[in-house]
C-alpha cells in the first residue's frame, strides 16, 4: 500500500533521440543553352536548408534541401556558376513519443563534389550528415514530507537553478540591400549566416530576445572575381513561453534553418538588389533559482518500505559564452605554384568537447576549401585541414556540464608568400551557455511492505557508535528515530563527533 505523502513537481528535459544520419545527394544536371560548355569543375558551395521537422506517431520527418552552386571553367576560360537544388525527405524512428515532443535537425557536415560527364552535363555526388534530436518535457513528483505517523523521512534542501520550461520558437527575418559599390553584373556563389543573441529579458509568460543576424554573401562578377558583402539584420522578437516570469533565466540558442538569398532583375529603372530571407530557430531553456525540498531516504519501525528514487538535475552555475576566437595556420600551396587565393571558405568544423579542471576545452579542426590562382593564372580548387584548440574558463571545477554552442565563421583572411606558403586566419564565433550541474537522488514514491517484528515495549538498546557515524543510519538500523537518540544522549549534531556509547529506547 502506498503511503500518504506531500509531493512537489519537478520539470526536466529528456533527450529521447540524438543520432547522426547520412543523406546521400545524387543528381545529374544538363546545362541550359545560355551556359557555356564545361571544361573543368573547380568545386561546389553548399547551403543546407531545413524547411520542417515534425513528429507523427512514432516517426520523425525532416524536409529540406541542399542548395548547391558548382563553380566551373567554360570553353572561353571564364568562370561560371551552375545553381542546383537537391531536395530530401528523411524519416527516423522514435523510441518513444509523447504529445509536445520537439524534433530538431541541423547539418553538421557535408561533402558534395561535382564532375563533368561531358561538356553539357555535370554530375553532383556526395553526402550530408544531419544531427537529428528529439526531446520532451517530463514532470516528476518528488516527496517532500510524510503525512503518516511512524514514518521517518530524511529531508534535505538543494539550492540551485531548476528547469521551468523548454521551447522551440521560429522567426523569419527579411531585408533588401544594395549590392557592394561598383558591383552590378554578378551571381551569388556562397551564403552563410551568423545568428547571435545579445540580451534576453523575461516577464510573465513572455520572453524578449535582442540580437542580430549577420549574413555573409560572396558574389562572383562576370570577370571571375569574388567580392564579399556582410548584411546585418537586427533581431527583436517577443515569444510566448509558459511558466516563466521576471526572475527566470533563459538560455537561447539560435540557429539558421534556411536562407533564401537572391538578386532582383537588373532593369534600366532599377539596378539589381539583394533580397535575403532567413528562418531562425530559437531553442530556449528557462531556469529559476530556488531552494528545493526533497526526501532522500525513508524508513518505518513498523513496516518495511520500498522507495522509488529518481535523479534530479540541479544547475550550480552558468557561464554565458558570446565571443570570437581566431584560428591561425600556415599552409603550403607551392605544389600547384599558387600565387593568390581567389576564395577561401570553411567547409565544415569538427569538434570534441571535454572538461579539464576549471575549463571547458574544444579540440577540433577546420576543413577549408580554396580556389587558388596559379603562376600561370589558372584556377584550381584545393582542400586543407587545420587543427585548433579553444578553452573557456568556468571559474570552478567543471565536472558535469552541458554546452552545445552555435559555432559560426565570422571571416576568413589569407595571404600567399612568394614561396607559395599561405597564412590563413579564420575568426570563429562561439555562442551559447555552459551549464555546470549537480545531481541528487530524491524519493518519488514509498510503498509499504510486510510488518517488521518488534521487540517488547520498554526494551533499551545500547550501541557503541564510531566517530563520523550518522545518527540517521543508527536509528534506522536500531528501529528508533534521530530525535529519540538525541534526546536520550544529549546530542545536538547529526553525526557523532567522537566514539560514543549510546543508550536509547526503541520506538
Amino acid at each position: 500500500m502506498e503511503t500518504k505523502t506531500a509531493a512537489e513537481k519537478v520539470i526536466s528535459k529528456k533527450e529521447k533521440l540524438c543520432v547522426n544520419i547520412e543523406q546521400i545527394m545524387e543528381s545529374d544536371i544538363s546545362l541550359p543553352d545560355y551556359y557555356g560548355d564545361i571544361v573543368k569543375v573547380l568545386g561546389c558551395s553548399t547551403r543546407i536548408n531545413i524547411f520542417s521537422c515534425s513528429v507523427t506517431g512514432d516517426k520523425g520527418v525532416i524536409d529540406g534541401s541542399a542548395e548547391i552552386r558548382t563553380l566551373y571553367i567554360n570553353g572561353e576560360g571564364k568562370t561560371e556558376i551552375l545553381e542546383h537544388s537537391c531536395p530530401f525527405n528523411r524519416t527516423v524512428d522514435l523510441r518513444e513519443q509523447a504529445a509536445g515532443d520537439i524534433l530538431t535537425a541541423e547539418a553538421v557536415s557535408e561533402q558534395i563534389t561535382g564532375r563533368a560527364v561531358n561538356s553539357r552535363r555535370a554530375e553532383i555526388r556526395g553526402t550530408v550528415t544531419l544531427k537529428v534530436c528529439c526531446f520532451g518535457i517530463c514532470e516528476t513528483e518528488i516527496i517532500t514530507k510524510s503525512e503518516k505517523s511512524g514514518y521517518h523521512f530524511l529531508e534535505r534542501e538543494e539550492s540551485g537553478s531548476f528547469l521551468q520550461n523548454s521551447a522551440l520558437k521560429s522567426f523569419t527575418l527579411s531585408q533588401t540591400e544594395d549590392l557592394p559599390q561598383g558591383v552590378k553584373s554578378c551571381k551569388i556563389y556562397r551564403t552563410s549566416v551568423i545568428p547571435s543573441v545579445n540580451e534576453v529579458k523575461t516577464i510573465k509568460n513572455k520572453m524578449m530576445i535582442k540580437g542580430s543576424v549577420s549574413a555573409d554573401i560572396v558574389y562572383m562578377t562576370d570577370g571571375g572575381d569574388f567580392i564579399s558583402q556582410r548584411v546585418t539584420m537586427p533581431l527583436n522578437q517577443i515569444a510566448d513561453m509558459d511558466l516563466i516570469d521576471e526572475s527566470s533565466q533563459c538560455c537561447v540558442r539560435l540557429t539558421a534553418d534556411s536562407v533564401d538569398a537572391k538578386l532582383t532583375p537588373d532593369t534600366p529603372q532599377s539596378p539589381p538588389k539583394l533580397e535575403i530571407t532567413v528562418i531562425l530557430s530559437a531553442f530556449t531553456d528557462a531556469y529559476k533559482t530556488a531552494v528545493l525540498k526533497c526526501v532522500s531516504e525513508a524508513y518505518s519501525v513498523r513496516k518495511e518500505l520500498v522507495c522509488e528514487k529518481e535523479r534530479i538535475k540541479c544547475i550550480s552555475s552558468s557561464v554565458r559564452v558570446n565571443e570570437n576566437y581566431t584560428v591561425s595556420s600556415k599552409m603550403d600551396f607551392s605544389s600547384c605554384k599558387g600565387k593568390e587565393i581567389a576564395d577561401a571558405a570553411v567547409k565544415k568544423i569538427r569538434t570534441a568537447w571535454s572538461a579539464e579542471g576549471g575549463s571547458i576545452v574544444c579540440k577540433g579542426n577546420i576543413h577549408y576549401g580554396f580556389i587558388v590562382v596559379t603562376a600561370d593564372s589558372e584556377k584550381v580548387y584545393l582542400e586543407r585541414i587545420a587543427d585548433f584548440e579553444y578553452r573557456k574558463q568556468t571559474g570552478t571545477e567543471a565536472g558535469n556540464y552541458e554546452f552545445s554552442p552555435v559555432i559560426s565563421v565570422n571571416a576568413v583572411s589569407c595571404s600567399v608568400d612568394e614561396d607559395g606558403k599561405a597564412n590563413i586566419n579564420a575568426e570563429l564565433h562561439f555562442d551559447g551557455c555552459i551549464h555546470l550541474y549537480n545531481g541528487f537522488e530524491a524519493v518519488t514514491s514509498v510503498t509499504e511492505g510486510r510488518d517488521i517484528e518488534r521487540c517488547p515495549d520498554g526494551v533499551i538498546t545500547i550501541y557503541y557508535g564510531s566517530k563520523g557515524e550518522r545518527l540517521w543510519d543508527i536509528a534506522r538500523e536500531r528501529g528508533s528515530s534521530v530525535e529519540c537518540i538525541k534526546a536520550a544522549n544529549g546530542i545536538a549534531e547529526d553525526e557523532l563527533a567522537e566514539n560514543k556509547m549510546l543508550i536509547f529506547p526503541l520506538e
